[in-house]
């Protein structure tokens, strides 16, 4: 809607997002019982809170609709996502790898813009510069190499998962960004490494490890 001028597009994104907030009262593991919940909390979370982000002031979403989505991604999601960072699913900080961390904190600080939270904004800034996992900056592009090559923590698995590290660590640097922060150029550009490394290595070339 905000692209094309095409309010239907922007009156289908109310639709969703009110049926989710009027529905949604928990995310869990389900019969499987396996950890993934959290990362799509996480996942999902960002997403889904920039969504409701890009509503705001467009008059087709009332204001106790907007309240309600706001209330599902801070009682729904936030709760997991926290809990998250703070205790890794009962396991050692470093058990799960980078990507767990860093979906989990872009939906904090997601949220914390969402809902004009000022806290959970910063909680999720100070996460992405020396949280206890294995998704922060310095863990999640662990190593530099000659030529400013950062080497990611998941670097070593499929590519699939790898290139999620950059993505996640992007859309993190994007909305920080909008909000007067550069993250992007933390570290001497650290995000760029890593993004370099991932590319070299992904267009056929030679990468150190």
């Amino acid at each position: 809607g905000r692209i094309t001028g095409n309010t239907a597009y922007a009156d289908k994104a109310v639709q969703i997002c009110n049926a989710w907030s009027s529905t949604l009262t928990g995310i869990t593991s389900g019969t499987g019982g396996n950890s993934d919940f959290i990362i799509a909390a996480g996942i999902y979370g960002y997403e889904f809170a920039n969504a409701g982000e890009n509503l705001y002031g467009y008059s087709g979403w009332t204001s106790a609709n907007r309240t309600a989505f706001q209330n599902m991604m801070l009682n729904v999601f936030y709760p997991i996502n926290h809990d998250f960072l703070t205790r890794h699913n009962g396991t050692c900080a470093d058990h799960y790898y980078a990507n767990w961390d860093e979906c989990n904190y872009a939906s904090i600080l997601a949220i914390g813009v969402l809902c004009d939270d000022r806290a959970k904004y910063n909680e999720a800034i100070t996460y992405f510069k020396s949280g206890i996992g294995a998704g922060n900056i310095d863990t999640g592009i662990y190593h530099i190499h000659p030529g400013l090559l950062g080497q990611l923590q998941e670097s070593g698995r499929d590519q699939g998962h790898s290139g999620l590290n950059i993505s996640l660590l992007g859309a993190m640097c994007q909305m920080a960004w909008s909000q007067g922060d550069d993250l992007f150029g933390y570290e001497n550009n650290k995000i760029l490494s890593g993004a370099e490394y991932f590319a070299k290595y992904n267009l056929g070339n030679t990468v150190p490890f």
